[in-house]
């Protein structure tokens, strides 16, 4: 199995029930952090020294850190990377879509359409954002990051993004109604990083 630590509840809330919808055949191998009460490493920052003491001592899990592909996610994924993980530990960022280079976002010249990948791609981006209430999902500038030159962003409404997404059965998804091709490109990034993992294991134990 392996676990996935994630920086917050909803990316967990939102990867188990796309898990169980889309890859119902391996959800057994999948575990997260349990959150029934709070999210015990919530944020990046937090999640980064989760991984700092896990590549310190003896672990034998198998664990993947998994961050949003965002200005805070990527430089959480650089820091990680940095510490030398032991073969059973890897990182991975949310993946890079080219429906993210052209997307709706607000900032101090109103709304304009940019490349949100690295910046503002947090997992509720993935999911179908065609909810009529809200109009064209659109993300909002919200801190310049200077080291890297670029701004954070956050998608607009995400909890309604993520309450719309949690509502779905087997029966609606089969249906057509809602669009999970982006998060089929999420799962399929998770299963293909945890295979290289399982690969790396094995080797390291021949």
């Amino acid at each position: 199995t392996f676990l996935i630590a994630t920086e917050g509840t909803s990316d967990i809330h939102i990867l188990t029930h796309a898990i169980g919808l889309l890859r119902p055949e391996v959800a057994d191998f999948f575990r997260f952090i349990d959150v029934s009460e709070r999210h015990p490493f919530s944020g990046t920052g937090s999640l980064v020294k989760f991984a700092e003491g896990l590549a310190k001592i003896d672990v034998q899990n198998q664990i993947i850190f998994l961050f949003d592909n965002d200005s805070e996610g990527i430089d959480a994924y650089n820091a990680v990377r940095r510490f030398n993980l032991p073969h059973n530990m890897r990182t991975l960022v949310l993946p890079e879509l080219e429906e993210f280079r052209q997307f709706p976002a607000r900032g101090p010249d109103g709304v304009t359409n940019s490349d949100i990948n690295g910046r503002a791609a947090a997992i509720e981006c993935y999911l179908d954002l065609n909810l009529q209430v809200y109009g064209p999902a659109k993300v909002v500038w919200t801190n310049y990051k200077k080291e890297r030159d670029v701004y954070q962003g956050a998608l607009e409404f995400k909890e309604s993004y993520a309450r719309a997404f949690l509502d779905q059965t087997a029966q609606t998804i089969r249906g057509g109604s809602y669009d999970v091709r982006k998060l089929e490109r999420v799962l399929e990034a998770l299963i293909d990083e945890s295979s290289r993992l399982a690969m790396a294991v094995r080797g390291s134990e021949e």
